[in-house]
């Protein structure tokens, strides 16, 4: 076996190994990925926050929540999620899962009824990684 590295990759080469992947995991239920983002976005069109999710298998995946300095704590961050929940409600998911670092967005999930499954210590050598689950009603 000849194994080759690839550094930097472009999306096709990744996109390649992720296709056999699901199509691997597509002999067991069908796969049927939908991916989305939500932006919110000022008077002049400037990005204030952003969410990036996907929907697979009944599971919202909130991948990215990204909310600018100036727009925190005035519920926006809150607003994208109960609407990325709202859409994967309508896609016929029953579960949302997200992962956040200890410096960024336990807390706020956990508002929102996520509850912690796990965690795991050791990025950068001093920060933690939590994994959040919720039930979609």
């Amino acid at each position: 076996m000849k194994i080759s590295k690839v550094l930097n990759p472009d999306s096709s080469r990744k996109e390649r190994i992720t296709n056999e992947l699901w199509k691997h995991n597509g002999s067991f239920h069908p796969v049927e990925i939908e991916q989305f983002i939500l932006e919110s976005l000022d008077d002049k069109g400037t990005l204030q926050a952003g969410l990036i999710a996907q929907t697979w298998w009944g599971a919202l995946e909130i991948q990215y929540l990204w909310v600018s300095e100036q727009m925190r704590g005035k519920g926006c961050g809150k607003k994208l999620v109960l609407e990325a929940e709202a859409l994967a409600l309508e896609r016929n998911c029953h579960m949302a899962y997200v992962d956040t670092f200890n410096f960024q967005a336990r807390n706020f999930y956990q508002k929102l009824n996520y509850k912690e499954y796990g965690s795991l210590a050791g990025y950068a050598r001093k920060f933690e990684r939590h994994y959040l689950s919720k039930l979609l009603k």
